[in-house]
């Protein structure tokens, strides 16, 4: 997914400026990002499904997210039977390199696009489910330990790793006096070059830009949509707003002038000119929201995000406005009020300047060769 690649990408880039040599897992989908960073890509199958959304519940996501790293088991072991890397970093639903790096005894990184494990994660983020044992797929996780003649307890490593990158600040972080990562990193995102995703340039110079996107996963909202043509029809922004793919433009009705509607768009280079972020969310966004100093709207669509937008808000970087609550009127109210408070203005100011502070790409590096042995 988009979410937890992306966030990566800068730090290849910077693994291979150091002249270390990356190899990525990944599927056929993100080739072409894995190569421009420098990695040389390492492909494995995944089901297509019927090419419905994921579903919203995060613990039926985990169940898949552990069936799709186990069945590219074959694949990858095949790819570095004669090759051993000598770490692997991998994500926190990436479990294909917990089971590797436990069966060759090589060190490992965990990589979070999200929230390190903290107190309290399991039942608020996996839909009330107690502990870790209990989630859906773990079972079948601790067979493949099992069966590999490895202590199924190894699981354990992604609630207390022993290396940890986080690509958000620690004043983001949930709950982060209970992160039991040993040495933990949060380095903020590490933003790559996107120019393979294009250039955006808005309509005239200085002219106020609200950027809208439900991200890439949960995008099939056409009442969403047509709520904010609704709300911001000829107002005083340009309004830019990406839809996905399983939205027509035609769905939305007649497009007011001020807006431009696409599938996808250039992120990082609209809210280079945005003043306003109307957006699902997602940590990636929230924090590439932050790089750029601009002020969100947040509407969640699942608990992760629901998680993301109460630090938001209790962080002043904008507003939380749950999705059953979005009218047009709403939308705009929310809007108006990100754009002109100078409360949220100086939490966004303040969460920046951290940003700045936190290394990104560099300080996950300094990390990783840490964790290989060959410290900087």
């Amino acid at each position: 997914m988009q979410g937890h690649v992306n966030p990566t990408l800068g730090v290849v880039e910077a693994l291979v400026r150091r002249g270390h040599r990356v190899t990525y897992a990944i599927t056929e989908d993100f080739v072409h990002p894995v190569k421009a960073a420098g990695a040389e890509p390492v492909l494995y199958p995944v089901d297509r499904g019927d090419g419905s959304e994921p579903p919203e519940r995060l613990s039926e996501g985990l169940a898949l997210a552990v069936h799709v790293s186990l069945g590219s088991l074959p694949a990858l072991t095949r790819a570095w039977a004669g090759d051993r890397p000598d770490l692997i970093v991998h994500d926190v639903y990436g479990f294909a390199g917990l089971v590797l790096g436990a069966q060759w005894d090589i060190p490992a990184v965990l990589f979070s696009p999200t929230h390190l494990n903290y107190d309290g994660i399991i039942p608020e983020l996996f839909d009330g489910t107690p502990d870790l044992t209990a989630l859906p797929g773990y079972s079948a996780l601790a067979a493949a330990f099992t069966e590999r003649g490895l202590d199924s307890a190894l699981i354990r490593r992604t609630e207390a790793p022993p290396y940890a990158v986080a690509t958000l600040p620690r004043a983001f972080q949930r709950r982060p006096e209970t992160v039991r990562a040993r040495r933990v990193a949060y380095v903020g995102p590490a933003l790559d070059d996107r120019s393979y995703q294009g250039s955006w340039q808005p309509p005239y110079p200085g002219a106020p830009v609200l950027l809208i996107s439900l991200g890439s996963q949960f995008t099939r909202r056409p009442d969403f949509y047509r709520a904010c043509v609704e709300a911001f029809a000829d107002g005083d922004h340009h309004v830019v707003m990406a839809v996905g793919q399983g939205v027509p433009v035609s769905q939305l009705g007649p497009l007011p002038a001020n807006f431009e509607v696409h599938e996808q768009v250039p992120q990082l280079a609209v809210l280079g000119h945005a003043d306003a972020f109307v957006t699902h969310a997602g940590m990636g966004g929230t924090m590439e929201a932050v790089h750029h100093g601009v002020p969100m709207v947040a509407v969640p669509q699942m608990a992760e995000q629901r998680v993301n937008a109460r630090q938001i808000e209790d962080l002043r970087l904008g507003v939380h406005l749950p999705r059953e609550e979005a009218t047009p009127a709403a939308l705009r109210d929310a809007v108006r009020r990100v754009t002109s408070d100078p409360r949220i203005r100086a939490g966004i100011s303040a969460l920046r300047s951290e940003l700045a502070c936190a290394g990104g790409a560099s300080a996950a590096v300094e990390l990783i060769e840490e964790a290989l042995g060959h410290p900087r």
